[in-house]
């Protein structure tokens, strides 16, 4: 009897075992049933054109924010004016097609002023206290039109 049992109860065990395994290769699980993904339709969304002025604006930021971060102010220093001129440009410009210029025409306002800041305080010789709060506004607002340009 204790040779039966012990049969019934390896049975049951593997027939779970292989229900359960079944139930999952067919996309369930033994919780409940698996997420079923759309088809997709092949296509990427077209990526918009390049912003000429964006992509300038950008390389004086990055080439002036990533040294501040490490504690270096040498090169915000030297160049917070050619900054400023090309937010200028950047916040002046047309927006290729595809860019709500509407949505954009604000905040690129806001990051000219921004930059006009970081290229007077440069230029009243303030402290790095003050120019890196001021260059981490800036940055911050790159990356809020940035997001609104994808």
């Amino acid at each position: 009897m204790i040779r039966t049992k012990s049969f019934a109860t390896g049975f049951t065990a593997l027939v779970l075992a292989f229900g359960i395994s079944g139930q999952m290769s067919a996309g369930h699980t033994a919780v409940g049933p698996a997420v079923v993904q759309e088809p997709t339709t092949g296509v990427a969304p077209k990526p918009k054109a390049p912003w000429k002025a964006q992509e300038e604006f950008h390389s004086v930021l990055a080439g002036t924010f990533h040294p501040m971060e490490d504690g270096d102010f040498g090169p915000v220093r030297k160049r917070a004016a050619e900054m400023a001129r090309k937010a200028r440009l950047w916040a002046r410009s047309r927006p290729p097609k595809g860019y709500d210029a509407a949505a954009l025409r604000p905040l690129l306002t806001k990051l000219e002023r921004e930059a006009a800041e970081v290229a007077q305080l440069v230029a009243r010789q303030a402290g790095d206290g003050e120019i890196k709060q001021a260059l981490n506004k800036l940055h911050d607002r790159y990356h809020e039109i940035a997001g609104e340009c994808r």
